[in-house]
């Protein structure tokens, strides 16, 4: 008798404990729903705000109120609003659209030509970039002649290497000449690289020029200590440190 009472009392602890172990993760899953909601309607707000962009910006082009100066100030902020956080893969049809439709067909850059290559720079910084975040700090607009006007805009990048992919953008840390620890801070933490952005627009107020300059080198050997581990770490390198134009192998 005494065993029985013993098996009911632990049976009924166990149902108890069962009951518990069950509301704990029914609360669990109503807190990850939640935040799954939260993500998505950011995803949704944000997905409206480059489409705003992206308007506006037509609707300039059809209807230009104002000089040509304040249509090129106009669209280079929209540019900084849309990649302000670098490549975002849920937003890359829309960054892309964009990026078109502001750009000319043969618009130029320091090591590139045509708006499918700056497109696919950005689909390369993804790729290699866990972070690429554009901040915007001293902007210069001013005419060129009568038909052009220049903006330029001084900018920090805060940027921060995959570690899968590291090697193929330095291809001296797959040989082994260069050790993995020497480059840690490039993947493990955020690295400010000082640049400028020189945008052209034309008259038909597109983007007829695309200059990228960036501090790479001068970064590198502040994070790396010496001339001498920047020189075997950049070794057959696909980056380019005047302007971070990565090269397709």
């Amino acid at each position: 008798m005494k065993k029985r009472l013993q098996d009911r009392l632990y049976q009924r602890k166990l149902r108890a404990k069962r009951g518990q172990k069950i509301r704990s993760l029914e609360h669990d899953v109503q807190t990850l729903e939640t935040k799954i909601a939260r993500l998505y309607r950011d995803l949704h707000h944000r997905k409206i705000a480059v489409a705003n962009a992206e308007t506006q910006r037509w609707q300039q082009l059809q209807r230009p109120d104002g000089s040509l100066q304040d249509h090129a100030r106009s669209l280079v902020m929209q540019f900084f609003r849309v990649y302000q956080n670098g490549y975002s893969l849920p937003l890359s049809g829309l960054q892309e659209r964009f990026l078109r439709s502001i750009l000319a067909t043969d618009v130029e850059g320091v090591d590139l030509r045509g708006a499918d290559a700056f497109v696919q720079q950005w689909r390369l910084y993804d790729q290699h970039f866990a972070q690429y975040v554009l901040e915007p700090q001293i902007w210069k607009a001013q005419n060129v002649g009568d038909q052009c006007v220049m903006v330029e805009v001084e900018v920090m990048v805060y940027l921060r290497c995959h570690r899968q992919t590291i090697g193929t953008l330095f291809p001296s840390l797959k040989t082994g000449q260069v050790d993995l620890e020497l480059v840690l801070p490039l993947v493990t933490g955020t690295t400010a690289v000082a640049g400028t952005y020189t945008f052209v627009v034309d008259r038909t107020g597109h983007v007829s020029s695309l200059l990228v300059s960036l501090q790479l080198l001068e970064t590198l050997r502040r994070v790396l200590g010496s001339p001498q581990n920047v020189v075997q770490l950049t070794a057959g390198g696909r980056i380019a440190l005047g302007s971070g134009t990565i090269t397709v192998a």
